[in-house]
């Protein structure tokens, strides 16, 4: 009997173990996605910002 119960609290062990990695890949991959969405986001709006500074400037050399 003592060793069925050695036997469960091992596979119970490795079933956490086993599920705490499955979520700390995912929590990683999660963040590097949203690290590289706030990035292009960045880089969108920077362009935009741009672009419109650029219509700006051409609309003042107009007058």
């Amino acid at each position: 009997m003592e060793s069925i119960a050695k036997t469960l609290i091992i596979i119970t062990l490795v079933y956490y173990l086993i599920k705490g990695l499955i979520y700390l890949v995912l929590w990683q991959a999660t963040y590097k996605i949203q690290e590289r969405a706030l990035a292009e986001k960045r880089k969108r709006l920077k362009k935009k910002d741009l672009e419109e500074s650029i219509w700006l400037t051409d609309q003042d050399d107009n007058q």
